[in-house]
Parts: C-alpha cells; sequence; structure tokens
C-alpha cells in the first residue's frame, strides 16, 4: 500500500470532502477513540452526528458564553496567584475542565479542588489516547495504553456512571427538561442508536476531551501570538483590551497558523483521484497536511507563513483555514471555540455577537494584566508530532 500526501490547500479542501477517504489518524488510540464519533465513517456516523447536533447549537454556545463562561472565568482567576509565574498550559486546562463537563454531561460529585485536579487528569490522559499515533518515540507507547486504560476506569467509575444513573432516572421519572449535554442525548436515542454502555462510556469520554483539549493547546498559540504582538506593537495592548472582537481576529489568524492536528490522516476506500493530480487506490493511506495548506502562499499570500491578524482574504475563504474541518469531519464545536467574525458591510449586534471561548478567556487574560515570563524558557512538547506547548510561563502585571 502507498502513502500520499496533499499539502496545497484547494486540493487539501476538496480531499476533506471526499466520501471515500475513511479517517484513520486515531487508530492507534482506540482505547478511546475506537467507534466514537470522529473515527465513525457513512450512515453511522451521520446517525450519530444528528443525535449530537442537538446538543452544539449556537444559541446553546451563545448561552453559555454569556452566561456561564463569565462565572467560570472569575472562579478561575480568584484562584490565580497573581505574584508568581505559572505555565499558561496549566491554567488553560483550569479554564477548559469546566466547558468539557458541561458538554459532556459528567457531573461533579463532590465539588472540591481535589476532585477538579482529577478531572484535569483524566482530561490530560484522554489527550495522551488520542495522540498515540503521533508519538515520537513508539517504545513508550504500551507503557501509556497502561496508563490510559487506568484512567478510563477511574473516569468510569468516579465521573460516568453516577452521571449516567442521574440523567437514566430523570428520562425514568418523565423529567420534561433533560440536561443539554452529550451523554442525555446519547441516554435518550439509545434505543435507536444501541451504543451499549461501554460505547456510550467511550464516546462521552471523546466529548470530554475534544470539548477542551485541542482550545487548551489553541489558547496556548493565540496568547504567545497577542503577547510577542504586543511586545512588538507596545500601542496594541490597550487596543486589544478595549477592543474583543480585535482579540477575536487574532485568535483566528492564530487558528489558521497551529491547527490542532498538523495532518489529519485517511485510508482510501476506493479510487481517488486529487486536485493535484495524484491517485489513491483502495488501502492507500493519505496524509492531508492541514498545517501547510493554511499556509498555501497562492491563497493567503507571500506572508502566508507569518502571523498577520490583520491580513485581507479572498471572499469566501475561512479566516481559520481547514483547521475545523471540511465536510463530513468539520469539528460540531467549532462556533463555541471560534465563534464567527462578523460580516464586512454588517451592523453589528454586540449583544448577541460570539467572540468564542478562546478569543473570550484570551481577552480576559489580556485585561488581567498576562504578561510572558522572560525569566524561563518555553518549551513545546516534543514528545509527539504536534505543535503544543508543554510550558509557556506567565506572569500577570499591570
Amino acid at each position: 500500500m502507498n502513502t500520499i500526501e496533499l499539502t496545497d490547500y484547494r486540493t487539501v479542501e476538496a480531499a476533506l470532502k471526499e466520501a471515500d477517504l475513511k479517517q484513520s489518524l486515531y487508530d492507534e488510540g482506540s482505547l478511546l477513540m475506537n467507534r466514537v464519533l470522529v473515527t465513525l465513517h457513512g450512515d453511522e456516523h451521520r446517525a450519530r452526528r444528528l443525535t449530537e447536533m442537538r446538543v452544539f447549537r449556537r444559541d446553546f454556545f451563545k448561552h453559555y458564553e454569556r452566561e456561564v463562561l463569565p462565572a467560570i472565568c472569575a472562579e478561575v482567576m480568584a484562584q490565580v496567584d497573581t505574584e508568581t509565574s505559572m505555565n499558561l498550559v496549566d491554567l488553560n486546562y483550569q479554564f477548559m475542565v469546566y466547558l468539557a463537563i458541561a458538554f459532556a454531561g459528567i457531573d461533579r460529585q463532590r465539588h472540591t479542588q481535589a476532585e477538579l485536579d482529577t478531572l484535569v487528569h483524566l482530561l490530560r490522559m484522554f489527550g495522551v489516547a488520542a495522540t498515540l499515533g503521533q508519538a515520537k518515540d513508539q517504545t513508550g507507547v504500551e507503557a501509556a495504553k497502561l496508563e490510559v486504560t487506568a484512567a478510563l476506569q477511574q473516569f468510569t467509575d468516579e465521573f460516568f456512571n453516577p452521571s449516567a444513573a442521574r440523567r437514566e432516572q430523570l428520562l425514568q421519572d418523565g423529567a420534561e427538561e433533560m440536561p443539554m449535554d452529550v451523554l442525555s442525548v446519547l441516554l435518550e436515542d439509545e434505543p435507536k442508536l444501541k451504543l451499549g454502555r461501554d460505547m456510550m462510556m467511550r464516546e462521552t469520554g471523546f466529548f470530554f476531551l475534544a470539548s477542551a483539549h485541542t482550545s487548551v493547546h489553541s489558547m496556548g498559540h493565540a496568547v504567545a501570538h497577542l503577547l510577542a504582538w504586543c511586545e512588538a506593537h507596545p500601542e496594541a495592548r490597550a487596543e486589544l483590551q478595549a477592543d474583543p472582537l480585535l482579540v477575536q481576529r487574532f485568535v483566528h489568524e492564530s487558528f489558521r497558523l497551529h491547527p490542532s492536528s498538523p495532518v489529519a490522516k485517511r485510508v482510501a476506500l476506493a479510487d481517488v483521484t486529487f486536485l493535484d493530480g495524484q491517485r489513491a487506490q483502495p488501502g492507500d493511506t493519505v496524509i492531508i497536511n492541514l498545517r501547510q495548506a493554511n499556509r498555501d502562499s497562492n491563497v493567503f499570500g507571500a506572508d502566508a507563513a507569518q502571523f498577520n491578524p490583520y491580513r485581507q482574504l479572498p471572499r469566501g475563504l475561512s479566516e481559520t483555514g481547514v483547521t475545523f474541518g471540511i465536510g463530513m469531519h468539520t469539528c460540531l464545536g467549532k462556533f463555541l471555540a471560534a465563534g464567527q467574525l462578523p460580516v464586512p458591510g454588517k451592523t453589528l449586534d454586540a449583544e448577541t455577537h460570539q467572540l468564542g471561548t478562546v478569543a473570550y478567556i484570551c481577552h480576559r487574560l489580556l485585561t488581567a494584566g498576562v504578561q510572558r515570563d522572560h525569566n524561563q524558557e518555553a518549551h513545546l512538547d516534543q514528545t509527539i508530532e504536534r505543535e503544543t506547548w508543554q510550558t509557556f510561563p506567565i506572569v500577570f502585571g499591570v
């Protein structure tokens, strides 16, 4: 079998819509990822996506951003020691774990800091599970799988089982209003979906991961770009603090440069001819290079590889490129994470406009005085192929 790599934007865009290419990026992470939404194909994928789209509605996203997220930010920031250096990655996990449990349908049982720390640990371990196939050193994979197995069991016993039991009781009692989360709609549609308990646990665990893990690292890149820009343009910080919409534009440019995974990976189910002339036969592996496509100078301009939040794009081109996918595997949470930039020429309704969780939190951090701690080095994670920060030291000032 052959391996084919696609790199130019238009070819990648078309390939992501190709129905004869099946997801294979997460094969190594089957402990968690086997038959979850992102790895399904065809009719089964469509049926489950239709069920879960009931949660991922724009009105709910707006409710979350305006009613829930402000309280989360206030709670997390109240615990931040602004007098000492800290790792931005750790702080981002504190923000995003709340989002993860809300969307997945995981109830906190004890409401303690220790429990929240446990949830962050499980979120990190599920991230390990999803990226096992992208580990640079495969010698540690078997040990990592044992850790993931233990994390899945802990997640099941401490969080999934009691959360499912509460929702099952609500259904049995004929509750007029169920919680709006993935676990609830899966339980409601179980007679049709026939997932079984283990599959339902993994699907809930996947959304626990998907609701937060990528945004943790997207926030890391966005804050890095925002702070670098402010250091290079001293007048910019006041402008960004005063204008959340400008922060959103900066964040979208960061999304373009840093897709959560640099590549998508597919296996061909039939003969496929791509726009760049390459051909795949059944069984061939197709590497769809999202990072390179998003830096295609023929589409994004001569400075495509550089951070330019004021970039002028051709009409109809997404400012985030192919970062959130296209076609059947378009990210359901795109509007939750990124919102949508105002349409040029249309009047902006500031009361209803959605910034997206990443821009919202980045703006809160800027107004709180976040700065890079230049006394310590920032390090990318060298253990996986993904471009993620392992440590990014920050301090808070005026």
